[in-house]
């Protein structure tokens, strides 16, 4: 019996990818994620983290096939730090909740790059992407990704990076052996802090994962050798990062029909996702409110959303976005929770800031991660209450393409204007190679347009 399970069976699902098809179902998913990755990444073009990251990664020099986003072309690795970190800048990206990990940034990241330097068909790169996101979320099902972001470790940087590295291995065309070998450089490259949270570095970490999958997969394509059992239940990452030994990584299994990518969840507001069932229970209290004055606000959530977006007094629109307080205040208030409302200016709102002071979180072991329950207490002692068992954008209760549209157009029409409909139409039927050179001319035409701008 093989002693590496776990490696045996990701090995197995990532060189078997050329002889696997996909169902319609999960060609669609991996559709939306890169409307949602293109829509949150070109929403994020002036973000802070997204031009330092990218004046550094482009003063390398470094040539190659690659595109950056808003930049010149580059080698693979730089590329997918750049636009990865991109990609998660606005905190509006996808979340798969069975690892607790945003794996469409560093997945379409290291996708993108690897393929385009390649010359990858779309639908070679829609089957990396696939391979690549059941791999990531495989690593944090089961609860170890919530075991890791209970211990301050942000399972984005360590799911994505085994995803990043898969889909770069099934792109390069690796045999079993390279893959085992990227998979174990994978492993020991995996980082990120959840104290990080609030500032650049946490969009950073879904860059720098991308960059480490890109980075592994290279290597082992070039006769790089790792460790071949640091994804193994008692080896490795599991037993490195829960040393006492509560959880680690489940055992691996790809049974046809069972897809992660269908349990995806994709974002309606622009804050972290323990926040989105807050945001669903005030909107419902909206039209009962009105103009009346709130005394108190109480909130039940899950204990994760105390630990991880319980900053009760945000001074930087990066808190606010893990800020409950914060996004029910926006809420209640009326405001939709877009990208825009997290800006310096909304955050001092005077009206805004006195509604923080009232809220009131309480962890409940009992509630699900995506649900939330409100009561609103008005000044003229009035009691309202709402619950939400499960927030929009959940399987279950999905957002629809129409959604996804709307979500895109507002995110990328500020930036690339009549240009927006037309890239989002490419993006989604993503079939042909000249739908991403339409979507790149468009990008690059933005910015021939700002300079010439600027210039005069």
């Amino acid at each position: 019996m093989s002693s590496t399970p776990n490696a045996d069976a990701a090995t197995a699902f990532i060189t078997g990818t050329a002889d696997r098809r996909l169902p319609d179902a999960v060609l669609n998913a991996a559709r939306m994620c890169l409307v949602d990755w293109f829509g949150v990444a070109i929403g994020a073009r002036d973000e802070g983290a997204a031009q330092v990251v990218g004046q550094v990664g482009q003063s390398w020099g470094h040539t190659g096939g690659a595109q950056v986003l808003f930049g010149a072309k580059a080698d693979p690795a730089t590329a997918a730090l750049i636009n990865g970190t991109m990609a998660h800048c606005l905190d509006f990206d996808d979340t798969h909740v069975g690892s607790l990990a945003h794996l469409s940034g560093p997945t379409w990241a290291a996708t993108l790059a690897v393929g385009a330097a390649l010359n990858s068909q779309p639908a070679d790169m829609l089957q990396a992407f696939v391979t690549g996101f059941e791999i990531g979320a495989r690593i944090g099902g089961g609860g170890f990704g919530e075991a890791l972001n209970t211990r301050t470790l942000h399972s984005t940087g360590f799911c994505g990076c085994f995803a990043a590295a898969a889909a770069a291995s099934v792109l390069l065309r690796l045999d079993t052996a390279q893959v085992g070998n990227a998979l174990g450089a994978a492993a020991t490259q995996a980082a990120g802090l959840t104290g990080s949270f609030g500032t650049m570095s946490k969009p950073f970490h879904a860059g720098k994962a991308a960059l480490n999958g890109v980075l592994a997969a290279q290597l082992a394509n070039a006769g790089f050798t790792a460790a071949d059992n640091l994804i193994e239940a008692e080896n490795g990452l599991a037993t490195a990062l829960i040393q006492d030994g509560s959880q680690t990584i489940s055992a691996m299994t790809f049974a046809a029909g069972d897809w992660e990518i269908l349990r995806n969840t994709f974002k309606p507001y622009a804050s972290c996702l323990l926040t989105h069932p807050v945001i669903d229970s005030a909107r419902k209290l909206l039209p009962q409110i009105r103009e009346r004055a709130i005394k108190a606000v109480t909130i039940n959530v899950h204990p994760m959303a105390v630990q991880l977006a319980g900053k009760s007094n945000p001074q930087s629109p990066l808190e606010g976005k893990f800020s409950t307080a914060y996004c029910a205040a926006l809420a209640l208030s009326g405001h939709v929770v877009a990208a825009t409302d997290f800006s310096a200016d909304r955050l001092h709102t005077p009206r805004l800031r006195d509604l923080i002071t009232r809220v009131n979180l309480i962890a409940t072991p009992e509630m699900e991660k995506t649900a939330a329950s409100m009561t609103v207490t008005l000044t003229d002692g009035s009691l309202l209450k709402a619950d939400t068992p499960l927030a929009l954008g959940n399987p279950g209760n999905p957002m629809q393409w129409e959604d996804m549209e709307q979500k895109f157009i507002g995110l990328v029409e500020p930036v690339l204007g009549r240009r927006a409909a037309p890239t989002y139409l490419c993006l989604r039927r993503f079939e042909a190679s000249g739908d991403l050179d339409n979507v790149f001319a468009a990008l690059a035409a933005s910015c021939a347009e700002a300079k010439e701008l600027i210039t005069h």
